[in-house]
């Protein structure tokens, strides 16, 4: 991925954004950058994918991508 600077200051902020998530909403496990047909995506990982309806489609102009875990994640 080729971004520019104002690019990378877009998903830092964004991603500033999204691991809020982790303590606000139940079910979120991980964000990070993804990419989706050459564009940068908010990727978040939820452990049952009806929580996808609590997350905005897009933040800072970069879409949301959700990613199911299969379930609960247990630390070992």
């Amino acid at each position: 991925m080729n971004q520019h600077p104002d690019e990378d200051a877009t998903v830092a902020a964004a991603l500033d954004q999204a691991q809020r998530w982790l303590d606000a909403i139940p079910g979120v496990t991980g964000v990070g950058q993804g990419e989706q047909d050459g564009r940068a995506t908010i990727d978040v990982w939820v452990t049952d994918p009806e929580w996808a309806e609590r997350l905005p489609r897009e933040v800072k102009g970069l879409t949301v991508r959700v990613r199911d875990t299969g379930g609960p994640i247990t630390p070992q």
